[in-house]
Formats: C-alpha cells, structure tokens, sequence
C-alpha cells in the first residue's frame, strides 16, 4: 500500500506539472511573431489573402480559445501539421527522437559507469595526486562551453587525426520502423564524437558527486567497522559505499538525461546531427508552432518521466522514502 500511494502522488504531481508547462510554453510560443508571414508570400500576398491564411491556422480566435482547442486535440493525440514541412507535427518530431535518443543513451552510457568509478576511487583516496587530478579536471569539463568542446574534439578527432568523421549520422539500419545509426559499424563510429561531447561534461559533473558522498561514508561508523572486520577496499566500496550513496546519483543521471533529450542543440548543430534538438532551434526561426509545441510537449513529458521514474526508483533503493 504505501508503494501504491507513492505511485499516485507521483502521478498527480507529474500530471499537473505537465498542465503549468504546457500553459507557459503555449503562451510563449504564440508572444512571439506571426507564423502567417511565413506562410503565405509577403511580397505578392494582399491583405484578405493574410486574413483567410490566419482564419485557416485559426489564429483569429483569442489565445485561451486557442489554448483549450489544443488541449482538447493533444487528449485526441493531435498536434496539427507543420506549417513548414506540411507534415503531422508530432510524427516529425518522433522521427528525429532515434537520431537523440541513441545519442543520448550511449553518451550516458559512458558518463554513468566512468563518473562513478572515478569518483569513488578519489574518494577513496581522498587527498592524492589521483584525488586532486580527477578534481581539477572536472572543474576543467565543467566550466568549457559546449560549443567548444564540440570543435576541439573535432579539431582532434577529425581533423589533426582524421580517425573520426566531422559531422552526420553516417549509415543506418532500419528497426521497429525507424533509422537507427548504432545498429551499423559506420553509424557508431559517427556517434563517437558527438557522444563525447555530451558525455565528457557529465563525467565530471557524477564524478564529483560521487566523490563527496564517498568521502562522508567513508568517515560513517558502519565503514569503520566493515574494515576493522577485515573486509577488502574493493568489498566495501562496492557492497557498502556504492549503495549508499546511489540515491544522488540515480537523481543526477535522470536529471541529465531529461537534459540530454531536450538541450542538445549545440551539439546537434554542430556535429548535423538530425535530432529533436535541432528540429526544436529550426522550428522556433521558422514560426513553426505546431512542431514547436509538440517538440515541447514531448520534453516536458521526457522530464516528468524520468524525474516520476527517478522518485520511484527512490522507493526501491531506500525504504525510508516509502515510509515518508
């Protein structure tokens, strides 16, 4: 039972965080130019040719009119058409999720176990050259912007080196109805920098969490003894300290995979990778508001997911959270 309500709390409370963001982001969106322009032709369109395109896009009717109208129509799965490219919204924006979904996944899948590891062992070893080194270089990933550390791992990779290709998704492999570019030797080897280039700063960001926390139970009570019974480093970090400090970790992991999926813009940009991020920056120069609120619907509904998922997981990893 407590399970249970733990579930319907986080529901209603993702729920209703969906209906606040859906609102702000719509009102956004539609403060912001008149997509008409872009629709019709400005130097040969005459004023009643503008008034029948905003009565055709239903922009006449008042902003809440507008609102309710497309809430009732995203309950129907809904989204419009693209004013642009002339196609369903929100399957345009599905069809660039695998380009930034795999792309996330694998950079995440190098930040996660590489952070842990290496903040683990410089807690462990606090106070060391390793300690002192892992920190340094994570103030150092941190603080580079990420549109410069896309070009260095360009200038390195491919161009001084010329191991790596510079930009595109390379080849792809169809599965489950879309392209994927992990499937093929060619599309992986065109992920490697633009995953780098995600993953490096969350590195240090998981690096220096687990560092902190590694640090704090390693000076607890139960951690002395464990090693007062003669329990290896290698026993205690993994059995004990790992599980301890799990909780922030998890948080974080979530926390920047919600953010990869939503603001890998820079990164897409730079290295042409065909993702949700890109659509979104095209989408908004463009005055495109159905593939724009759908892009947003589906971030807020990726955040609200994995931050509900986050907080359930709290409840498998420590009872105490169950118990509150």
């Amino acid at each position: 039972m407590p399970l249970i309500s733990v579930v319907l709390g986080r529901l209603s409370q993702a729920f209703l965080l969906l209906i606040a963001m859906s609102l702000i982001g719509f009102i956004g969106v539609h403060s912001v130019g008149n997509p008409v322009f872009n629709v019709v032709n400005i130097e040969t369109a005459t004023p009643e040719d503008i008034r029948q395109a905003t009565i055709a896009l239903g922009l006449d009717q008042p902003i809440w009119r507008q609102y309710l109208l497309f809430i009732n129509n995203v309950v129907r799965g809904n989204f419009g058409t693209s004013y642009i490219y002339h196609l369903p919204a929100f399957a345009l924006v599905m069809s660039k999720l695998p380009a930034t979904l795999e792309l996330a996944c694998v950079a995440m899948l190098i930040a996660a176990p590489v952070g842990t590891g290496l903040g683990l062992l410089a807690g462990r070893r606090s106070g060391t050259i390793f300690d002192r080194t892992v920190l340094r270089s994570s103030v150092f990933a941190l603080s580079i912007p990420s549109f410069w550390l896309s070009m260095m791992l360009i200038l390195l990779g491919a161009i001084l080196t010329g191991w790596f290709p510079s930009g595109g998704r390379g080849t792809t492999a169809r599965f489950l109805g879309q392209e994927w570019s992990f499937l093929t030797g060619n599309g992986l080897w065109h992920m490697v920098l633009p995953a780098l280039a995600l993953a490096i700063p969350n590195v240090a960001l998981i690096a220096r969490l687990s560092r902190s926390g590694t640090i704090e139970v390693e000076n607890l009570d139960f951690t002395r003894f464990c090693r007062a019974k003669g329990l290896s480093s290698r026993r205690i970090l993994l059995r004990h300290t790992l599980p301890n400090i799990s909780v922030p970790i998890v948080t974080i992991i979530g926390l920047q995979f919600g953010g990869m999926l939503a603001f890998a813009v820079v990164v897409e940009s730079i290295f042409a990778w065909p993702g949700v991020g890109k659509l979104l920056i095209d989408s908004i120069q463009l005055l495109d508001r159905p593939v724009v609120m759908a892009t947003l619907t589906f971030i807020s509904v990726a955040f609200v997911a994995l931050n509900a998922l986050v907080d359930l997981f709290y409840a498998v990893l420590d009872p105490r959270v169950r118990l509150s």
